[in-house]
């Protein structure tokens, strides 16, 4: 036998092929058995299931038109299925929505990520092999920008409502907090938290929002935010680094942004005012600058 590396002789190449090889020519049977194998990776009939994300809940169909679409054939393997007799041995895959002999569906459950994201709904679900694989790969992966995948699902989850609210607020605190040379120790504990739900909101795993839903990040969220305003209260590298003044009551009180119970900023300058003072008038840090760009702009001609 010639290795890998090696070049196998002409004069070791046999002329004729074995019997059984033979045969399968000369009988179109090669053909037919190269038509069998390539099965594994599907024909013009079936192919097999892809890694896919899907963000909606499969239409209810009848199972009859869904075999039929199918060729009467599995969705995982391309079996194919006698209709009268076996169809209904096939078991449907919520994920997929699609039809799988039982070699590729054990019956398994799962969490259905549309029906989370459109119905808040966390309910275990059956679902074929490869989907329960897949859906247990990226359990704890933050896929799901709520913003983009579910924006109604705010207005139907409150307890995710309040929960973005503390988001807003842990994403502002820790900026703040990563100005502060003195703040090493408070940081550390938004290790409690998976980076992304502090660094982008909306931005979600499947295990955040069930943990959501039981009220388990609130609770460490609310833990870890009363932490960091600990700390800035006490800081004084935050109050006289990263604090505003409320430019209309000229108040001693020092605002930040992630005081959005009474704070309001600036959609142009991103300034802090009280809530109650920043209300119809114009800001005025933005007079300011449009004013010292008018002088500018004078001054140039």
């Amino acid at each position: 036998r010639c290795s890998s590396s090696q070049v196998c002789p002409a004069t070791e190449i046999p002329i004729t092929f074995p019997l059984d090889t033979a045969c399968l020519v000369t009988r179109g049977g090669l053909s037919e058995e190269i038509r069998q194998k390539s099965r594994m990776r599907g024909t013009l009939n079936w192919a097999p299931p892809r890694f896919q994300i899907i963000f909606n809940v499969q239409p209810t169909q009848r199972r009859s038109d869904v075999i039929a679409s199918q060729h009467f054939l599995c969705a995982g393997c391309g079996t194919e299925v006698e209709p009268r007799k076996f169809s209904k041995l096939l078991r449907y895959c919520e994920y997929l929505g699609r039809y799988f002999c039982d070699g590729c569906h054990s019956s398994g459950e799962s969490v259905i990520p549309g029906r989370v994201l459109s119905r808040w709904d966390f309910r275990c679900y059956p679902v074929c092999v490869f989907s329960k694989q897949l859906l247990d790969s990226i359990w704890e992966q933050p896929l799901f920008k709520l913003n983009v995948v579910a924006k109604s699902l705010y207005g139907q989850a409150k307890e995710l409502q309040r929960f973005r609210e503390l988001q807003e607020q842990l994403i502002s605190i820790k900026k703040l907090l990563r100005a502060c040379r003195l703040s090493d120790g408070v940081l550390a504990e938004f290790q409690q938290l998976p980076s992304h739900l502090t660094d982008e909101l909306h931005l979600f795993s499947m295990d955040d929002l069930i943990k959501v839903k039981r009220g388990q990040l609130v609770t460490t969220a609310k833990a870890v935010f009363r932490s960091a305003t600990d700390h800035v209260e006490a800081c004084e590298v935050c109050q006289f680094g990263a604090g505003f003044i409320c430019e209309f009551c000229r108040g001693q009180d020092v605002l930040f942004p992630f005081q959005t119970d009474i704070c309001t900023r600036c959609q142009d300058c991103r300034t802090c005012f009280h809530t109650a003072c920043f209300r119809d008038e114009p800001c005025p840090r933005c007079a300011r600058l449009q004013i010292r760009k008018s002088l500018q702009e004078t001054a140039s001609t």
